[in-house]
């Protein structure tokens, strides 16, 4: 402003003579010294017209914001609203109250230091879900949610209202381990009539490769307890599954009436079903992520598991090898669920042992006499069997509960856990849903099985073993978790969406691209790096998909993935 001439306004009428009155005070001499140099007069306007400068210069007013709670106020009303404890409320205002416990603090109605809540439904429904269902309430069970509440407030049917909130609430029934007995009582399957007529199979992977070999088809004769391992390569598919089941079994046995199988890609492949409905065979596949209703090749997979985990514990890629002396071991051992061997049941005789040749030995039976041993033997085989089942079902009833659905019953499913079948594993499985749904019952499939109605869009079988079911409590209009689009018989799997970066690592002195993937249903920062050769050969079409370019080298130190 030196050099330049400007006008000063002010509300202060006083400060317009500044200039021209004798100078009195120290003070005053001050002032005026730092106007030195200026080129300036001063205006008087009121302050109704000098706005901007008044409120500038008034003085602070503090303003202070102070929380009320809705919650008290509406228990305030809603205790007014209610007449016997308005009566209550005004008798011990005036001293006359005759129910013990109660009085009034701070114009509210308490009961042994409790805050009393009236038994309003929609009162008492906000109330749980802040106790419960907020980050302070935890999602915690009936008992602790009840302590939390019961030591602040008070209401006659507390108990009762906590355990119906807590049972109904949809997020607990998704989230939270069922305690209770698996449900469905055993229900074995129909002991055969002949053998060789009703086989089950089921497939051992995860082998080291013995002479090109990494898998074993286990086929097992239901009623004779008899089976074949038949090892196969590692890119097997279900004509060579059928190949080697055709000239192996159906060259022995003939074709069965029935096989009892999982769910396996071969098993459900268009291929291996329509085979079996030229030859008559009826496929009788396990119900949604329940391995236990082919358990006979389950139990058969330990012990041929065992067998070669003991012998080539110290070559384990030689078990191709030991393959044969299993099978003759798994077949002459005796079963006490058949009361003999399978060996015997099927040829009628003891097996041969394996001892030095001895002179003079017993001519061999007639063949009238063999055949009717034989049949002695499968009436025998028959009996025990069924008291083998019977001692079964007993003790694994104890171990089990009885429910039941009705058809329009929702329901919650339960599937295994995340399994990912090509190259990514889950990385928040620990904090992932244990239930989906709900979903309404359609049908019922035989004693313990249910048809749901899934969405159309999820591809997983719609029937379900009554395990893997639980009724949903309470009334839930939308899926807070939808069933995944993507499954196999192990459990839902990804589809990648998009190739977002590359890179090539060093590993084992070897030069390995790699590629960044983002999968559908996880978060955008949950992204994998994967080998290409490996994630190319099981999603060959995802040229689409690739967003970027070649990307930096990066050196890997170990071998992990």
């Amino acid at each position: 402003l030196i050099g330049h001439k400007f006008v000063i306004k002010t509300d202060q009428r006083s400060l317009k003579s500044l200039t021209d009155q004798s100078i009195q005070t120290p003070e005053q001499q001050h002032w005026l010294h730092k106007f030195l140099g200026y080129d300036f007069t001063i205006e008087y306007k009121p302050g109704v017209d000098n706005i901007a400068a008044d409120s500038l210069s008034r003085s602070f007013c503090f303003a202070l914001s102070v929380q009320t709670s809705q919650l008290v106020a509406m228990i305030h009303t809603a205790v007014n609203d209610d007449p016997a404890l308005a009566e209550i409320r005004n008798q011990c205002l005036l001293g006359t109250n005759t129910a013990p416990h109660y009085q009034v603090k701070h114009d509210m109605l308490f009961w042994k230091n409790r805050l009393v809540i009236p038994q309003k439904p929609e009162l008492i429904q906000l109330l749980l879900t802040e106790f419960h269902s907020s980050a302070l309430g935890g999602h915690a069970g009936i008992t602790r949610t009840k302590a939390r509440v019961a030591s602040q407030f008070f209401w006659p049917t507390m108990a009762k209202d906590i355990k119906e909130f807590v049972s109904k609430c949809l997020i607990c029934q998704q989230a939270k381990h069922s305690t209770a007995v698996p449900a469905g009582l055993l229900h074995p399957l129909p002991i055969p009539q002949q053998i060789w007529e009703d086989l089950s199979m089921d497939f051992i992977t995860g082998l080291p490769s013995s002479h090109t070999y990494t898998v074993i088809l286990v086929v097992v004769d239901r009623l004779s307890k008899y089976s074949h391992f038949i090892p196969l390569k590692g890119d097997y598919t279900s004509s060579k599954v059928a190949e080697a089941f055709v000239n192996t079994i159906v060259k022995l046995h003939g074709f069965p009436k029935t096989i009892v199988s999982d769910r396996d890609r071969v098993f459900t492949s268009q291929f291996w079903q329509h085979l079996f409905k030229i030859s008559g065979t009826t496929l009788a596949m396990s119900t949604a992520y329940h391995p236990q209703t082919d358990g006979q090749s389950e139990a058969v997979n330990k012990c041929l598991e065992l067998y070669l985990r003991c012998f080539t514990s110290d070559s384990p890629k030689q078990w191709v090898k030991l393959l044969p002396w299993a099978e003759f071991w798994y077949n002459t051992s005796f079963h006490t669920s058949i009361g003999m061997t399978p060996f015997k049941v099927v040829y009628g005789r003891d097996p041969p042992t394996l001892i030095r040749y001895e002179v003079n030995n017993d001519d061999p039976p007639l063949l009238q006499q063999l055949l009717t041993e034989r049949d002695d033997t499968i009436i025998t085989l028959k009996a025990n069997l069924a008291r083998a089942q019977q001692i079964m079902k007993k003790f694994a009833d104890n171990k089990r509960r009885f429910v039941e659905f009705q058809v329009g019953d929702m329901v919650l499913v339960k599937l295994q856990p995340y399994r990912q079948h090509s190259v990514v594993l889950r990385r928040n499985q620990k904090l992932s849903m244990r239930y989906f749904g709900p979903f309404p019952v359609i049908e019922r499939i035989g004693q313990v099985a249910y048809k749901l109605m899934l969405p159309p869009s999820a591809k997983i079988h719609p029937v379900f073993h009554i395990s893997a079911l639980k009724l949903c409590k309470g009334e839930h209009s939308t899926q807070l978790m939808p069933l995944p689009l993507t499954t196999t018989e192990h459990g839902p799997i990804l589809s990648p969406i998009a190739i977002i970066d590359r890179r090539t690592v060093i590993q084992n002195g070897q030069s390995v691209q790699q590629v960044q993937v983002q999968w559908e249903g996880l978060l955008p920062t949950e992204t994998t790096w994967e080998k290409w050769d490996e994630f190319h050969s099981s999603y060959p079409n995802l040229e689409d998909k690739v967003l970027v370019n070649e990307g930096s080298n990066v050196m890997i130190k170990d071998n992990n993935m």
